[in-house]
Order: structure tokens, then sequence, then C-alpha cells
């Protein structure tokens, strides 16, 4: 059985008359007051301090059924785009729906060439045992997990109990069955599934790819595989027709990314990603849109990330082909996009590469995806390649990460992650900021959690200048890092003193910058 790598890519369509899939967008929401949350998901959002805006209010369902008198087939469905994808049967009916005077716009949906590749290589069957043992409890799933400092946080007791993970994939086969889920049924961890590809709650079909993927965060079988988050809870989507070549997986993702937040979701993990492939210069996508707002999947992830969301999206597996770099949506700003590494820490050649084309640094950071420990269908577990494992073993750690202090919001915690990672003073474009190590990052919570009266930076946000109040002992330190990590600010204080004004930043572009303090006992770095 070969392991199996998803590579994605948008062709854009050359003209009105060569597509029959359509977003038409609506010019506001007037006729409708109702949020599309559960009590649930309203709850979550109060506590994390999240008020209700235009986004979370559906769609105008007057509009809806004015176009539905005519021949068209609804899709799906935008709250957040306000929005609908439509399929067609003729061009001609555009000009109608253009005329009313609720309709802002239409645009075709692009087509997505879906490919899938092999990059085995030494890594073949050869590697499948019947079952893989270690005198370890994780068993071979060991290091995927040390690597990261998982197995120390796991130690601690946080295994991701309390927080809910969404999983977007191309299908989940065996998961209602191999004994390797057993734990998350008996336990019932599977909250919800749903079909956005067929419109059924029947996730169990089209790919084993999602299987292997919730394997490396909800599996658990002893001396072989435990993934990283046993204990927390999971929705499972399927979002991607593996099967196909001609439908658009988009819209499927943005309505997914919606629904995870009308249930109240805290993590999104998406082993999927889009690239193009183009031969119209015209129309085509291409790596210029890959500057986190271009596609609507991006889009679409960026507003899951303004909901509260943490989003973890693999890189890509593009580095050693054409296309190179990483891919929609883990171009977006908000998005923690995961690259490969192997387990020696070294950057898999496949990894798709950054930066973004507006110069970002992607990927964040890098997980073991070469010879990742997954579950097999016949019951038994087996290695495998990519990206795609990379994310969901990084996304089960935030989860048992962000259990530790659930008053984190998900952008604190993409940036606690950011910083544990070996590389965060010195990123470059195949790790991004590095290896993580959520054990330091909790180790470092905790010192945050500790003194957080006792330093205070302001004004924030900042023009010319800014104060911090803090008791600076001799010798104390404070650099300043812009957002790719590099130092461009340095002070040692001489003697102690209780505040300091820094206008070192005064003539630097507007953005987000670091600052580390350093004295004897108190070691954090704040985002300003």
């Amino acid at each position: 059985m070969k392991v199996l790598f998803f590579l994605f890519s948008f062709l854009m369509i050359n003209s009105y008359a060569q597509s029959t899939n359509w977003w038409v967008y609506f010019v506001d929401k007037k006729c409708n007051t109702s949020p599309g949350l559960s009590d649930y998901a309203i709850d979550k959002r109060f506590k994390k301090n999240i008020p209700l805006d235009i986004y979370d209010y559906q769609i105008c369902q007057d509009y809806v059924d004015s176009l539905k008198k005519h021949n068209i087939v609804i899709r799906n469905c935008s709250r957040w785009l306000n929005a609908i994808s439509i399929t067609i049967d003729s061009e001609d009916i555009l000009d109608t729906i253009l005329s009313y005077s609720f309709v802002k716009k239409i645009q075709p949906l692009k087509k997505i060439i879906s490919m899938k590749q092999d990059l085995s290589g030494d890594f073949g069957n050869q590697y499948r045992t019947a079952r893989m043992t270690s005198s370890l409890l994780y068993g071979t799933s060991f290091n995927q997990l040390n690597m990261l400092g998982g197995v120390d946080l796991h130690n601690q007791g946080f295994l991701g109990n309390d927080i809910v993970i969404a999983v977007f994939d191309a299908g989940f086969i065996g998961v209602e069955t191999l004994p390797i889920f057993d734990n998350l049924w008996v336990n019932n961890r599977i909250l919800n599934t749903y079909d956005f590809v067929d419109n059924d709650a029947d996730v169990f079909n089209g790919s084993v790819h999602g299987t292997m993927v919730l394997s490396t965060m909800g599996g658990y079988m002893l001396d072989s595989l435990i993934g990283s988050a046993p204990e927390a809870s999971y929705m499972l989507f399927r979002t991607e027709d593996s099967g196909s070549e001609t439908l658009i997986e988009e819209d499927n993702w943005a309505s997914a990314a919606e629904y995870a937040d009308s249930l109240g979701v805290d993590i999104i993990n998406s082993s999927l990603g889009y690239t193009i492939l183009y031969d119209d210069t015209l129309n085509s996508h291409s790596y210029m849109d890959m500057d986190g707002n271009s596609t609507v999947i991006t889009n679409a992830a960026d507003l899951a990330s303004s909901r509260g969301i943490l989003v973890v999206n693999s890189a890509g597996n593009s580095g050693n082909n054409d296309w190179y770099y990483i891919g929609a949506p883990a171009d977006a700003d908000s998005v923690l996009a995961v690259g490969a590494v192997n387990s020696l820490g070294e950057v898999a050649s496949f990894s798709s590469r950054g930066p973004t084309y507006d110069g970002r640094i992607k990927p964040n950071v890098c997980a073991q995806g070469v010879m990742s420990v997954v579950a097999d269908q016949d019951s038994t577990i087996r290695f495998a390649n990519g990206t795609s494992f990379a994310a969901p073993i990084i996304s089960g750690l935030a989860a048992c990460l962000w259990q530790t202090n659930m008053s984190m919001t998900n952008m604190e915690l993409l940036n606690m992650i950011e910083i544990s990672s070996h590389l965060f003073n010195n990123p470059n474009d195949s790790m991004g900021y590095g290896i993580p190590n959520f054990y330091n990052a909790y180790i470092n919570s905790l010192n945050l959690s500790s003194h957080k009266e006792d330093i205070i930076i302001y004004p924030s946000p900042f023009n010319v200048d800014f104060s911090i109040i803090y008791k600076f002992q001799k010798d104390s330190r404070i650099d300043i890092f812009n957002a790719t990590g590099v130092l461009i600010y340095s002070e040692i204080f001489s003697q102690a003193c209780s505040s300091v004004i820094i206008t070192a930043l005064s003539n630097m572009e507007t953005g987000v910058y670091f600052l580390r303090l350093n004295d004897a006992n108190f070691y954090p770095i704040v985002k300003i």
C-alpha cells in the first residue's frame, strides 16, 4: 500500500461560459437578525470576550428564496462572505441573477486540480509491520511527540481535555471501527460529523487520509501510537473530494469553518492545501496570490481566527516540485502553518517553503512529517510522510497547551508556540520559527501568569514611543524583535529602575513587534 500525499491546486476559469459553479454575493443582511451560532458557541464567545458582529448573522433567506425560483442548485451558504455558491446549467441565467437589487456581484468558483504525490521513496512497505511494539508507552510514536516537548506536557496531566478540535479532510474511512479510536467513541469524544461533499453526516468514506490524520491526535494504542491530544474532543468534516479533479472544495472548506464556528470549536486542523498550476496567465492564480488576502479559503481561515479559533494548516508538500511555496490557506497571517521535518529535526525536502508573496515568515513552525506514525486500515500502524501529519501533531499539542490556561486567546496561543521554537531568533523560509517545545511554552506561561501584574506596557498600540513599568534589576536587559524574528534593539540597564521609555521604534514600519525581558527571575516575551 502506498503512502498518499495530497496536493491541491486552483485553475482560474478562462471565461464565464467555462464555469457552472459561481459565488453570488449579497449587498446586506437587513432581513436577518439571528446569529448563526449555537448557545454553546455564543457562551464561548462571551467567555473569550469576542463580541458578535455582522459575520455571525445568517444571510438573508428572502434573497436565497428569490434566486431559488430560477434553474440553479445551491451548493453552500456563507454568512461570512454573505454569499451562496451555486451550480447552473447555462450562463444565460447570470444576467438575470445580477439584475436583482440585492445581488452585489457574482464571480466564478475556481476549478481545482487534485494531485496525489507519492513521496515514499525509501520509506516503502518495508517499514510496515503487523504491529510495532516498544518498551515505551508511546511505542514508535514517542519521537514525534517528544521532540516537541509533548511527552513532558502529557506527564503534567495535559492531554487536551475540554478542547474541541475540528478536523477538515478528504474522508475518515475506518474511524468508526478501528480499535485505535475506541478511546474516542467510548468516552463520547466524537461530537459531530458532516460530509460537505455529499451533504450528509457520513464522513466514513472517500479517503483514509483523514483517518491517518486523526490518529496522530486522537489515536490511543499502547506501545504503538498515542496521539498528541488523546483526551480532546473531535468533530470530523469531509470537505475534500479526493476522487475529483473538477469540483471546487474551496467553498466546502469555508462552509465547514463557519459550521465549526457555529458549534463552538476551539481548533481547526486542516491537512489540505490549495496551490495553482496555471496556463492562462490572465485569469489564473499564481504565487502572487499567496499574500494572505487573495483567496476565498484564506479569507475564511482569517475569519475563523477572528472568531477565536486557532487554525492550524499543513504548509504543503511542494518543496521539491515546480510550485515550491506554501499554499492557501497556509498563507493567512492568522493561520499556524506547519512544515515537516524528519526524526532528527532536519527539514523534509518535500515540505513547502516560504515566504508568503508579501514577505511574511512561513511556515510558522515544523513537526515530524517524515515517517510519522499513523493508523493503518488493518488495525495496526504504519509510517507516512507529509506535512499533512506534521500539522495535526501540532494541533493536538496546541490543545494540550491551551488546556493549561484557557484564558489565553487563540493568537496568544499561536505566539506562545512560535516563541518556544528553536529558531525564533533566526527564522528561515524552510522551517519558519523552527520546532516548538510545548513544555517550555507551558513553563513560560506559568512565569507570565505569576508576573502578569508586574509588567505594564503602554500605550498599546503606540505611535512614537511606549513605556515599560517594571522593577528592573541591575543588568536587566530588553531585546526587541520584528515580526520575522530579527533583533532590532537591545538595551541593558546598568542601574535598577522602575520604568523606562522606549523610542527605538519611532521610525519603524507599522506592525507587530516582540519585546523580550531578561532579568534574574523573569523571562517573558510580550507582543507590542
